[in-house]
């Protein structure tokens, strides 16, 4: 009797079994989300405020609009590129990511030595690490940190690779010629120029150019030209008209490279040389699955280059085109990866944005102590900075129409950005005080310093020439903590000279756009009474904010081996340089960051929009740490016991505890 009654039972299991697998298979489908993460290097969150309330980002304004957003997001210590988007990625701090600048020292090597905190492996797992260990599909583009060269990277991943030969103003001198194969018709003879482009470590490129006369017109004008490496007028070659931008892959070590062009001419005669300018040769690193990397090399072509100051600075480009060569790279990285989106379906997709970065750092002239301010350069100047904003929003809005019912898209970024009125320059501080060497060429002696400082924005490393640490260190060890606060006082106690400017309007004039914008807080008042103090009774100030030792809360970067001995943190206004003849310079750059991530400039965005999130909810405080642990919870996936963010609270349409504040 027992043994048929088992037997049935198994049989009803058995015909009930794929109807339950289907009902669980369509829960889990429903909860199937999928993340975007955008980043936008430099993003201010007062800027973007402005932009917004002036309805010139209509894209950011919709996506706020339909989903959250934090009135006082704050990123960490220090608040640079490298570590910050290692904070976003992990949601731990730099003293266990390893990130602690853009730029540190590394130990057991010469005092000189310099590691990349873009190039360096994160030292506990990223988001698209961790997600693809649990059974997530990942993606990251362009985005810091997520270097395939690691062998830690998502399952689809670009990155930026290697710039074979820089860019290049050429002098084109044309000839008739016979030469070529299956040219195009030309009503003109046709004529020819090249050019070499010197390539390294790699055989460098013959670029031949044909030109053609497209008009019948019976005059010489040769309107189009054709770039080509074997003169064989064919698909592989890039043919383009008049001043047309153009492009010519390369092949090179197995990877595709290659660079856009333009012709400089209204010289259609031919009958004296002409310029063309062209970008650097760039390539990118792709790694995914069997078949990505000639997947996306064939729908977008080669990795192009970010940017060309130097083009721009030595006139071979026009505040235009170099606007375009910016706006390629963005929406090369934009393209690619809503392609991703769609064709590979990641459940993570993290991608990134430079330009808000870069111009704020060669244009944000808008304090009066700012070497050549005036209000009429500093309003071209923010007309630079306000298009990379709109071209963010482009980004924004292409994001947002790719977007399924269920995608959770956030919209980050790093860091803010403040004025830089003057440089300065720990190496001179440490010279002074007999702890770095100098030869008679003002020349860094490493063997013999004591101490050096390595900067990035307004955070420098400061790191001891200590014997059994370093190559060739020469401080006992038993002289380490004299040293150290030796140094420490110095930069402690160093005053130096107040620059001058109107600074008292600039600060009303900055409080009022805060007021404006319903930006400002308690803190911000506080925060610019004090600059505007400063200013009006102190005849000498502290440039370097913070100076920082280890601490025992295990949670200071200098806790990590890759940190300063001592960690100098600059006061608003002061960008620190590497050199060693004077204290106090002109600034290197015009925007800033790397200071205290408490001051409102420095204020990073945070927006997200999705089916889980309140529509238009503000909420008023979260950290960048935030990020990766409020990503595990939406994609249902185990928090690493190293996070140190939490979830981001009040964000969620059945999230009914109180807001971080």
């Amino acid at each position: 009797m027992r043994k048929p009654l088992i037997a049935g039972l198994l049989v009803l299991n058995l015909c009930f079994l794929p109807q339950i697998h289907t009902v669980e298979a369509k829960h889990n489908q429903e909860v199937d989300r999928k993340v975007i993460l955008l980043s936008f290097d430099g993003m201010k969150n007062d800027y973007t405020n402005t932009y917004i309330n002036e309805n010139k980002l209509p894209n950011i304004k919709q996506l706020r609009e339909n989903g959250v957003w934090a009135k006082h997001p704050r990123t960490i210590t220090p608040s640079l590129t490298a570590p910050s988007h290692a904070a976003i990625a992990t949601g731990a701090t730099p003293h266990l990511t390893g990130i602690v600048s853009n730029q540190w020292h590394e130990l057991n090597k010469s005092l000189e030595n310099k590691d990349d905190g873009f190039q360096a492996e994160i030292q506990v797992p990223p988001l698209w690490v961790e997600a693809r260990k649990q059974g997530k599909t990942t993606a990251t583009i362009a985005f810091p940190g997520a270097n395939p060269k690691n062998g830690k990277q998502g399952d689809y991943s670009i990155y930026y690779g290697k710039t074979w030969s820089p860019s290049s103003l050429e002098s084109l001198t044309f000839k008739n010629t016979t030469e070529w194969i299956n040219p195009p018709k030309s009503f003109s003879p046709l004529k020819e120029a090249e050019f070499t482009i010197n390539m390294k470590n790699e055989v460098n490129h013959l670029i031949h150019i044909l030109a053609i006369d497209t008009t019948d017109d019976q005059k010489q004008n040769y309107d189009t030209f054709l770039l080509s490496e074997d003169k064989k007028a064919d698909q592989d070659d890039s043919l383009i008209k008049g001043k047309q931008w153009g492009s010519l892959p390369l092949h090179t070590k197995n990877q595709l490279a290659g660079f856009w062009f333009k012709m400089k001419t209204d010289n259609y005669d031919l009958n004296s040389p002409i310029q063309m300018y062209r970008t650097a040769v760039t390539s990118g690193l792709i790694s995914g699955p069997k078949g990505f990397s000639d997947d996306i090399q064939k729908q977008f072509g080669f990795f192009p280059v970010q940017d060309d100051d130097m083009a721009l600075e030595k006139g071979w480009i026009s505040r235009k085109e170099y606007q375009d060569i910016s706006s390629r790279f963005v929406m090369w990285v934009t393209n690619v990866s809503l392609y991703i989106k769609q064709k590979y379906n990641p459940d993570l997709l993290m991608f990134y944005a430079p330009q808000i970065d870069h111009e704020q750092h060669k244009y944000l002239l808008i304090d009066p102590r700012q070497p050549g301010y005036s209000t009429e350069k500093s309003k071209k100047y923010m007309s630079y900075i306000e298009w990379s904003y709109k071209l963010a929003d482009k980004v924004v809005g292409k994001t947002l129409n790719s977007l399924n019912k269920k995608d959770a898209l956030f919209v980050v970024s790093d860091h803010g950005m403040e004025p830089a009125h003057s440089t300065l320059s720990p190496n001179k501080v440490l010279k002074d005080a007999g702890l770095l060497k100098v030869d008679k060429t003002n020349k860094i002696n490493y063997k013999e310093s004591i101490a050096y400082a390595i900067p990035s924005g307004s955070t420098a490393h400061v790191y001891i020439n200590l014997k059994k640490r370093e190559k060739d260190g020469i401080v006992p060890p038993e002289e380490y903590d004299k040293v150290r606060n030796q140094i420490i006082q110095l930069f402690k106690g160093l005053e130096v000279k107040k620059r001058k400017g109107s600074i008292v309007q600039h600060n009303v004039k900055e409080m009022m756009s805060a007021f404006k914008s319903d930006t400002a807080s308690f803190h911000d008042v506080q925060e610019n009474l004090k600059d505007t103090w400063k200013y009006l009774f102190e005849r000498k100030v502290h440039p370097y904010e913070q100076v920082m030792k280890s601490t025992d809360d295990n949670k200071s970067l200098l806790e990590h081996p890759n940190s300063g001995d001592v960690v100098l943190i600059g006061a608003p206004g002061y960008v620190i340089g590497s050199g060693t003849s004077k204290n106090v310079t002109p600034p290197i750059e015009l925007g800033t960051h790397g200071g205290d991530p408490a001051r409102s400039m420095l204020r990073p965005v945070f927006m997200a929009v999705g089916p889980d999130f309140r529509k238009g909810k503000q909420i008023n405080a979260m950290s960048n740490l935030d990020i990766a642990p409020t990503i595990y919870d939406l994609l249902e996936l185990e928090t690493p016991s190293f996070v140190e963010g939490k979830k981001i609270k009040g964000i969620y349409k059945n999230d009914k505890s109180s807001e971080h504040s």
